[in-house]
């Protein structure tokens, strides 16, 4: 054997050798994050994507929208109660209850929505004129209604309307009144609003 082909052989050998080493080193090292105590690698932790509403809540009024009840309820409280000193038409304040109406019932609904609030224009004046206000609470009834769907719900909501003075007392109370309100959303991970309302 010369000397030269000995030479070669242990080069070839001292590569392999390198080369083994070096892939018995990627095998320990591997793709796998390091895990203490041989447990089992961390699994991720972001939330799954939602798939109700949840938490939209409106800052108007601090009711959380994906609760349709307290939307109806609410709009019906702010709408029924009159400020006749303030508001610039006779009826209900759309402007109190603006952010849970449905923008395009409130464009349907118009200049005639002095019409959703049995007052007459001479008790609208009179209390204009005495500084009268009306206070409104409003609650969902347990009266039958349709079948809900995921966009859309009909509920019975009764309202009681207060007469305030301008000292702030309590001096009687309006005859109570029922409203047929229809809620409606895109979709199920989207808040509600009033998109329909019937005096009765």
């Amino acid at each position: 054997m010369t000397p030269t082909t000995h030479t070669a052989r242990l080069s070839t050998l001292v590569a392999a050798t390198l080369a083994a080493a070096a892939l018995a080193l990627t095998g320990c090292g591997g793709t796998e994050p390091a895990v203490p105590d041989g447990g089992t690698p961390p699994t991720s932790t972001a939330p799954p994507p939602p798939t109700v509403c949840t938490d939209r809540i409106d800052e108007a009024t601090g009711v959380d929208t994906c609760d349709v009840e307290a939307v109806l309820s609410t709009a019906a409280a702010a709408l029924y109660s009159y400020r006749p000193t303030e508001q610039p038409r006779k009826g209900v304040d759309l402007d109190a209850a603006a952010t849970l109406l449905n923008p395009l019932w409130v464009q349907e609904v118009g200049e005639s929505s002095s019409a959703l609030a049995p007052v007459t224009g001479a008790e609208w004046d009179r209390w204009a004129t005495s500084g009268i206000t009306v206070d409104a609470d409003a609650n969902v009834t347990s009266d039958d209604h349709p079948a809900d769907t995921d966009t859309l719900v009909r509920r019975v909501v009764a309202v009681q309307q207060t007469l305030v003075d301008a000292g702030g007392a309590t001096i009687g109370e309006l005859t109570p009144i029922a409203l047929y309100m229809t809620a409606t959303r895109a979709n199920r991970l989207t808040g509600w609003a009033v998109s329909a309302m019937t005096v009765r």
